[in-house]
């Protein structure tokens, strides 16, 4: 089990030390991705949440990039190990298998997935984010399937009150002109049409 320096932590976090480097993190996040293999090992060298994690990559392209780069090279190193631990007797195959599953999603054992959508965004926004994780190949076909069924009823909520909104809006315009030209109305009268 690791030993971490609680204190330390919690002073960092109210002190707000957790801000995004790009010089220190994306580096970091490079070496960590290559060796230990895991953003949950990126996050407690960094001292950071899964969830600030995923928001430093929706707002920092260049750290986004050397993530996907990180899990490239990862994969890579579990796949060499697989390789040449094949013909070990003491290779342990079955949790090579179980890393595989976990990281990868190779047989997707797991049933969780990770979203990388920013909750505070508008379903819009949302569909274009689950896009661009879909293209990473980070959800099977069924998920994408899931999520996107979820977005679209999220989206016809999100343009109902914004309708209704607008709704509410016109028709308080228009008691606010009725009561304002209340005193400035007069009939109108019918002219007779004449040749």
């Amino acid at each position: 089990m690791t030993q971490i320096d609680t204190k330390k932590l919690y002073l960092q976090i109210k002190k707000g030390k957790r801000k995004y480097e790009e010089i220190v993190h994306c580096p970091l996040i490079l070496e960590v991705m290559n060796t230990a293999g895991t953003m949950t090992a990126f996050c407690k060298e960094a001292g950071i949440s899964d969830a600030l994690f995923y928001k430093w990559t929706m707002l920092y392209p260049i750290f986004d990039e050397c993530y996907q780069l990180g899990k490239m090279y990862s994969k890579f190193n579990w796949e060499e190990e697989g390789r040449l631990g094949k013909d070990d007797e003491n290779f342990n195959m079955e949790y090579w298998r179980i890393t595989g599953a976990c990281r990868y999603g190779i047989g997707r054992s797991n049933n969780r997935i990770r979203m990388a959508v920013d909750p505070d965004a508008n379903p819009y926004e949302q569909y274009q984010q689950l896009i661009k994780q879909a293209g990473r190949e980070e959800f099977t076909a069924s998920e994408i399937k899931q999520l996107m069924e979820s977005i679209n009823v999220g989206r016809g909520a999100f343009e109902t009150f914004q309708l209704q909104h607008a709704i509410d809006a016109m028709q308080s315009d228009i008691s606010r002109m009725a009561l304002n030209n209340e005193h400035n109305s007069s009939a109108i009268e019918k002219v007779e049409k004449t040749d």
